[in-house]
Formats: structure tokens, C-alpha cells, sequence
């Protein structure tokens, strides 16, 4: 019998309404927020109001589509990984021609993938039938892994203008998916309190995350000016 955060969980209100109300105000306020900056990076500015506007409305079409209409929820999942990493290269190489940035975004959504699924099918293979809840585990883990290396690796190897920015981004998301990574672990150890903490990390990622990379590139703690200093060195 579930116990009750997990009869929580799964309620519309949860899954649902709560998921909407923050990115439908960033929606609403969009066209009167005032930009504080030219931008941690005043080239990709364009690009980051873009892609914005783009993600809010998919983030609250897709609680909608997955609830509402039965869209797999699996499309959603890699649409919210592209969308990851077509920010961070859109950042990376602002002066790099749109549909190569689309075509790079799309081929890091699926590393994740590609080592999640074989992995949770080798174990199935040797452990007999797991709950799904350990595929998603092992996607949590991989992508928390590949957010990291981002951040440590190929962000300060390039050095762009905007590097404090696209870090404190690859912690917000590092952390969004460590946490349900903690949370699946609860839950499979069978303590209802791990559907409780999915509610964070569900936040984070649906409601959170557009708005605050918007705050967070206009904000004049990420500024250019900010940077430039360890850009020249």
C-alpha cells in the first residue's frame, strides 16, 4: 500500500498544477522584467532571451502533454537534456551557426541514454527483472556524472567570457539530478520519505530552472565585466 507521500506524489496537484505555476509567471512578467547586465556573455544575450521564452512555454506544455494527453514521458526527459545542453553551447560558442548548435545539444542528449539503458538491461541480465525505479537511478547517476565533468572539464578548458555563469548552471543542474538520484535510492530501499524529496528536484527542473538561468545571466554577479579579468589571464 503506498504510504503518503507517495499517494501525494502522484496526485494531479504534485504532478501537475504545482509544476506549472512558476514558469507560468515567469511567462506572464517576461515582457516587463528589466535585463540588470548586457549578459555574462553580451553575444549570446539574443540567444539566452530566446531560448528562454522557447523552454518556459515547454515547460508548461510539458506536464500538460505527459498528464493531460499521455505523451511519453520519455520524450520529455531527452527535451529537457537537450535543452540543457543547447544553453550551455549556445553560451560556449555564441557565434557558432544555430543548426550546428542544435545538431551538438542533440548528440550529447543521447550519452545519457546510450549508457543508462544498455547498463540497466546488463543488469537485468544478471540480476533478473528490476523495477524501472533503477533505470531511472542509473540515469540520474550518469547524467549527474556528465553535468560534473562539464562543469570541471570542458567549461574552464574554453574559458569563455561566461564561465562563472555556465558553472553555477551545471551545479544548479548537477544538484536538480543528484537529488533524484538520492531520492530513488530512498525508494527503492523502501522508505516513502524519497517521495517526499522527488517533490525538490521536480521544482528545480520544471518550475525553477528557465527562470533562474535568465536571472542568472542578466545578473550583475555574472556579469562580463565580472569575468573579464580571468578571461585575460
Amino acid at each position: 500500500m503506498p504510504g503518503p507521500f507517495e499517494t501525494f506524489y502522484r496526485t494531479d496537484m504534485q504532478g501537475l498544477w504545482s509544476l506549472l505555476v512558476v514558469p507560468a509567471l515567469f511567462l506572464a512578467a517576461r515582457p516587463w522584467l528589466r535585463e540588470r547586465t548586457a549578459g555574462a556573455d553580451p553575444r549570446a544575450a539574443g540567444f539566452v532571451r530566446v531560448w528562454t521564452t522557447v523552454f518556459a512555454l515547454e515547460t508548461v506544455l510539458d506536464p500538460l502533454a505527459v498528464m493531460l494527453a499521455g505523451v511519453p514521458m520519455l520524450l520529455f526527459v531527452l527535451l529537457g537534456d537537450f535543452r540543457v545542453f543547447l544553453l550551455w553551447l549556445g553560451v560556449l560558442q555564441p557565434g557558432r551557426p544555430i543548426r550546428d548548435t542544435l545538431v551538438a545539444a542533440a548528440g550529447w542528449t543521447f550519452v545519457v541514454p546510450a549508457v543508462a539503458w544498455p547498463l540497466y538491461r546488463l543488469l537485468a541480465a544478471g540480476f533478473g527483472p528490476l523495477p524501472e525505479q533503477v533505470l531511472w537511478l542509473l540515469y540520474e547517476v550518469a547524467f549527474t556524472g556528465v553535468a560534473l565533468w562539464w562543469g570541471t572539464r570542458l567549461i574552464p578548458a574554453r574559458r569563455p567570457v561566461a564561465a562563472r555563469f555556465l558553472r553555477a548552471t551545471v551545479w544548479f543542474v548537477a544538484a536538480y539530478y543528484a537529488l533524484w538520484a538520492l531520492a530513488d535510492v530512498l525508494i527503492l530501499a523502501g522508505l516513502d520519505v524519497g517521495w517526499a524529496l522527488r517533490v525538490v528536484p521536480n521544482q528545480m527542473y520544471y518550475g525553477f530552472w528557465v527562470p533562474v538561468v535568465w536571472w542568472w545571466f542578466f545578473s550583475p554577479r555574472y556579469a562580463a565585466s565580472s569575468t573579464s579579468t580571468q578571461v585575460r589571464r
